[in-house]
């Protein structure tokens, strides 16, 4: 199990201060998929390096299994593992074998033990018959299932899987999301991603962040919820203004077709018709209409006190 209590993050330089995380609670448990989603720079990747003990929270507390981040960070090591955006954590001259034996190594394993635990993997991710070959010609969805086999070398309870699916085309993203649900039924698993009907597929349980904070968790439904009346509205394509154009969802015939919340729809056109929301309406409805979190950021210009330079 994981849980953090009010954990807040803060990064600053000389002329230069950001909260990434304000006093986050959250919680994920064993059997279930928890999934964290917000824009870019709503801290989600803060909340994991901080629970995979890679930096350390500004105050707040944060378990895994019951070790703390701060002053047990060895024993949640041995507990946990991560599976990050990055590749450079693989090394490409090694094979698919070599690269967790290598792994296996770290973790003081035999290597023995390791080689069978390896093959076990290989198997499990769908490229024991790619084992010996150079992990410069896997494609990306093969990199992907491969770094999350090297997360699962010495066996830990928790994963966290922060975007797996990014870059990867459409079956090797179903290939990836088929091996959560099966690691899913007896670890605890944490899972960031921006697709929405990946999430919706996925989690039982989703915490909403933006700025830096919880601003919804329940189940995706419960989340679908919030999202309130949904609508949608055909509006002449030549006169959107940038204020609705966050709201189209696609162009037929020269209109522009618009999806979002009645009170904001309506705004801009008299005729509409109500639609059941996903929750990807909910998630803008949330977390409002840009890909990226705009938050303050001090900087210093001209001799004053800025605050206008995006996270």
């Amino acid at each position: 199990m994981i849980e953090t209590k009010s954990i807040t993050k803060v990064f600053s330089g000389k002329k230069w201060k950001v909260e990434a995380l304000h006093e986050v609670d959250f919680r994920a448990e064993s059997g279930k998929v928890t999934a964290l989603v917000g824009p870019n720079g709503a801290g989600k990747t803060t909340l994991l390096k901080i629970i995979s003990t890679l930096i350390l929270p500004t105050s707040g507390t944060a378990y895994v299994d019951g070790y703390d981040v701060v002053s047990q960070p060895n024993e949640v090591r041995k507990h946990l593992g991560l599976v990050t955006v990055s590749d450079r954590l693989l090394y490409y001259r090694l094979s698919g074998v070599e690269n967790l034996l290598f792994y296996g190594a770290l973790y003081d394993m035999g290597i023995k033990e390791a080689k069978r635990r390896a093959y076990e993997l290989l198997d499990l991710v769908g490229l024991k018959e790619w084992a010996d070959e150079p992990t410069m010609h896997y494609s990306t969805g093969m990199l992907r299932r491969l770094a999350i086999a090297r997360s699962l070398m010495h066996d830990p309870d928790v994963i966290l899987l922060d975007e797996p699916t990014i870059g990867v085309d459409v079956a090797s993203a179903r290939k990836v999301r088929q091996l959560v649900r099966k690691l899913s039924s007896e670890r605890t698993i944490v899972l960031t991603s921006h697709f929405m009907h990946e999430i919706e597929e996925l989690a039982d349980v989703i915490y909403v962040l933006k700025s830096g904070r919880i601003v919804a968790r329940g189940s995706p439904g419960e989340i679908i919820n919030l999202a309130g009346r949904i609508v949608e509205a055909r509006i002449d394509s030549g006169s959107v203004k940038p204020a609705v154009e966050r709201f189209i969802v696609r162009y037929e015939n020269g209109s522009a077709i618009i999806r979002g919340p009645k009170n904001i729809v309506e705004q801009f056109a008299s005729e509409y018709y109500e639609i059941q929301p996903s929750l990807e309406d909910a998630y803008i409805a949330l977390v409002g209409e840009s890909e990226q979190d705009f938050r303050p950021y001090q900087f210093r210009r001209g001799g004053a006190w800025a605050r206008e330079r995006p996270v």
